[in-house]
């Protein structure tokens, strides 16, 4: 029951929050920061749960979500959206933000939920850090696509199952059939799917390719799927291949 109910409040909040191209981060962060100041706590909540696969590590956003966090009261209806803020922070990859996520992991912090939250973000902080490292210096060229698009372009070709993943996941929940994308995120899984000792976290990562092109419908992307279940030894992959390709 608990399982539903939180498959529920997911697809709720990716349906709430409608989706826009920019051609540069800045007005990314500009609208990020517009939805902070004058949205719905549940579209906040949305946008905040995106950053992990935006790139983004512009402090301009960042600092006030870490201020909003230093000066929330606590207030059980502040907290749900407090835990976003202090995980989003986890996702800049910026150093400048451990002093913070430290201070509320201790144990002194009034509210367990948030200290559980903030140990996860510093768990995070220093994978995001090498992550999004690995993104900036990626150097392929990306022509005529929104900057949410070349992100995700960038990240499938960053050598990191996690990055690719991170790219996988966006294009499921963001429903992103742009050609170019697809076609990267299958070839990735081609050569994943048949791949020998396959460890959990590139199945994981294969398992999301399968989503990602699946969600698109078409019928290149089904066959391929159709494929993967009938070759791949790995039952997890073969599990999401076959789901999708109905």
């Amino acid at each position: 029951m608990y399982k539903l109910k939180l498959v529920s409040l997911l697809l709720a909040l990716f349906m709430t929050l409608p989706l826009m191209a920019f051609s540069t981060n800045d007005e990314r962060v500009d609208h990020y920061l517009d939805i902070l100041a004058n949205s719905s706590q549940s579209q906040q909540i949305q946008m905040l749960n995106r950053l992990q696969w935006s790139g983004i590590t512009d402090p301009r956003l960042f600092d006030v979500i870490v201020k909003s966090v230093q000066e929330s009261n606590w207030a059980s209806s502040n907290i749900k959206l407090s835990s976003y803020m202090i995980r989003a922070l986890g996702y800049s990859g910026n150093e400048k933000y451990y002093a913070p996520l430290e201070q509320l992991s201790d144990t002194k912090s009034p509210v367990a939920a948030l200290r559980r939250h903030a140990k996860k973000a510093l768990q995070n902080l220093s994978q995001f850090t090498r992550w999004n490292k690995a993104l900036a210096n990626n150097k392929l060229i990306v022509e005529g696509k929104s900057v949410e698009v070349t992100t995700y372009l960038k990240m499938l070709d960053v050598n990191d199952v996690f990055v690719q993943r991170l790219a996988a996941r966006a294009m499921y929940h963001e429903h992103q059939k742009d050609p170019d994308l697809l076609a990267s995120a299958a070839e990735k899984l081609k050569t994943l799917y048949t791949q020998p000792g396959l460890d959990r976290e590139a199945q994981d990562t294969a398992a999301w390719l399968c989503k990602a092109i699946g969600q698109s419908g078409q019928a290149e992307y089904i066959e391929l799927l159709h494929n993967v279940a009938n070759e791949t030894p790995y039952p997890k992959i073969k599990k999401y291949a076959m789901k999708f390709a109905r």
